[in-house]
């Protein structure tokens, strides 16, 4: 009110009156604005000023007794800015910045250690304030707003190397160092092959460090390739090691104000997405290497019987790792590279502040959350979501790579019976052409008199066994795959994200697949024909017609889906016995 009189106050004595009585009830407050500004410390004992010192918040132990909790962020938890609180003779936009001042300040001499700092600045610049001198409140604001953030933001980069260990974890959680990867994967395969029980974390540190010698990683700092460790997760029943296996980067105060624990966890979320896909593609890479040697050899000899069957797991093969590429790709280059390159902008521009640092890693981290599949669907998207689908598509794939290594072995076990087989024939031969010529001495035969030698007769009867439901097993899951990637692709093309609407559109570019269209709202098929009698029904009508074929097509995929699983259970038997007679060949 004094304010609002010695600046719109139509009497000249009451508004000079109000200025005089104000320039001295304010010297309080531009005291603690001044120590705030200059010094980052808050000296507000009765609650007056608009900046508040939260209290931390209490938490009960096991053991009954209170302790005050952890924050999750000095930079966040420690001041507040009380909005209610901001007087008149300031306006929102200037008590923000002054809030932000002395919160930088606090943070450089306790989060970063950099009290002398802090000192030395407050000597060279703190001068009295008092209400009046506008044009010098404000030049001052402003010079210490720029100096305090530049201040604070060349000691998370250089003496903290906050951009160094972004684009660390970039590298190696978010797998853009590619050789260190492949190396990684490579040597960590057979290990994570066996059960999760069996692994231990000193045995995959080794390979990791492997890994970072093989590599170009060697020539980052040694402060970096400290922090990055291989862990296990938590294990369940029947896991083996590739389930459990992650890598880990160890993030230090201050740094934790930017890579703050959710930035961690998000991290870590998408490093697990990332080397389920990396595993299907170095699994389908050997089996599609395997099967192109063995067409040169093995399976050239036996082709007149699983001919066929190779030929058609050749292109499901070729199928597969053409959709784990370009999901691969998408994600790696569509995804994380585009979003890499804003957060790059956005940390680099002048005058940025710790608040924007924050702000643009936050975005970049749900950016790539949710256009790399990871996030809630906004629309169109059946309740599993895209993780879901992925996930069990990757089951399949790696399911059809087995089956195909059961063919291998059966194939192999085919090729080893013919062998055998003419092996004995040969030597029957040779035993009854021995004979003749014992014969012919003894006894004076004739030279000319026949000799019918009887070809040695090998039961196929096991081998005959084994095909029937290992072929059946490898058509349910190229069935499988073929429907699941149809339903991806349409809740694909269901998004309004164009970057989505490009991932379908790369997948299917020969229009070999037929992606299931919704209908508005997201809920069945896209009708394709209509009648007569159909346009004329009501809408009510045509609703409740829809959700009861809806019903019915829901019971009608259970009961498709409990029949494969059946025949695939059937095979999974034919695969083991396929590989235990080839063992037992060997």
């Amino acid at each position: 009110m004094i304010h609002s009189f010695s600046t719109s106050h139509g009497d000249p004595f009451v508004a000079a009156f109000a200025e005089r009585m104000l320039a001295q009830i304010t010297r309080p407050f531009y005291e603690m604005l001044r120590q705030w500004i200059y010094d980052g410390e808050l000296s507000d004992p009765y609650h007056e000023f608009f900046v508040h010192e939260q209290r931390p918040k209490l938490e009960i132990s096991e053991s009954g007794i209170a302790r005050p909790a952890p924050a999750t962020s000095v930079w966040e938890d420690k001041y507040k800015l009380e909005e209610a609180m901001i007087p008149s003779i300031i306006a929102e936009e200037f008590a923000k910045k002054i809030f932000l001042i002395g919160k930088s300040l606090n943070f450089i001499r306790y989060g970063c250690g950099d009290s002398a700092w802090v000192e030395a600045y407050c000597k060279d610049a703190s001068r009295e304030l008092h209400y009046g001198d506008t044009a010098t409140l404000e030049r001052s604001i402003d010079k210490a707003y720029k100096t305090t953030m530049a201040r604070l933001i060349d000691l998370m980069d250089n003496k903290f190397k906050l951009f160094e260990h972004l684009r660390a974890l970039k590298s190696y959680i978010l797998l853009g160092q590619g050789d260190f990867i492949a190396l990684l994967m490579e040597s960590l395969a057979p290990a994570l092959e066996r059960p999760a029980g069996t692994q231990y974390r000193h045995t995959l540190t080794a390979q990791l460090e492997h890994a970072v010698r093989g590599s170009i990683a060697q020539y980052d700092s040694p402060d970096i390739l400290s922090r990055l460790d291989a862990r296990l997760l938590e294990l369940a029943h029947s896991d083996i090691g590739w389930d459990v296996f992650t890598l880990e980067y160890r993030i230090d105060a201050p740094v934790d104000v930017v890579i703050t624990a959710w930035a961690s966890r998000q991290y870590l979320m998408v490093f697990n997405f990332l080397w389920r896909i990396k595993r299907v593609e170095f699994a389908l890479g050997s089996t599609w290497r395997r099967c192109m040697t063995g067409a040169r050899g093995v399976l050239a000899l036996v082709d007149n019987r699983p001919g066929g069957d190779w030929k058609n797991a050749r292109c499901c093969i070729a199928e597969m790792i053409h959709f784990v590429n370009q999901l691969q790709y998408y994600i790696l280059f569509e995804v994380i590279e585009a979003r890499w390159a804003e957060l790059q902008r956005a940390i680099t521009k002048p005058n940025a502040t710790l608040d924007d640092l924050i702000h643009a890693h936050t975005t970049y981290l749900n950016d790539i959350t949710h256009k790399g599949l990871l996030g809630k669907p906004k629309s169109g998207v059946r309740e599993e979501g895209f993780a879901h689908q992925i996930h069990y598509l990757l089951k399949t794939m790696l399911a059809y790579k087995d089956s195909v290594d059961g063919l291998y072995s059966y194939s192999v076990a085919e090729f080893t019976r013919r062998q055998e087989q003419s092996a004995r024939q040969e030597t029957g031969l040779a035993a009854a052409q021995k004979k003749r010529r014992s014969a012919l001495v003894d006894e004076g035969a004739r030279a000319d008199s026949p000799f019918p030698v009887a070809p040695v007769a090998l039961s196929a009867a096991s081998s005959d066994s084994v095909l029937p439901p290992l072929r059946q097993r490898l058509e349910d899951l190229s069935k499988s795959f073929r429907s699941r990637v149809n339903v991806l692709l349409g809740d694909l093309l269901a998004q309004p994200d164009a970057d989505m609407k490009f991932l379908a559109t790369v997948m299917n570019f020969n229009n070999v697949y037929s992606p299931r269209k919704k209908a508005r709202g997201g809920k069945g098929k896209t009708p394709t024909t209509t009648t007569t009698s159909v346009r004329s029904r009501s809408e009510k009508e045509t609703k409740e017609d829809s959700k009861e074929g809806m019903i019915k097509e829901a019971k009608g995929d259970k009961e498709k889906e409990e029949h494969a699983d059946k025949r695939l259970a059937a095979g999974d038997d034919a695969v083991e016995g396929a590989k235990e007679k080839e063992k037992m060949n060997t």
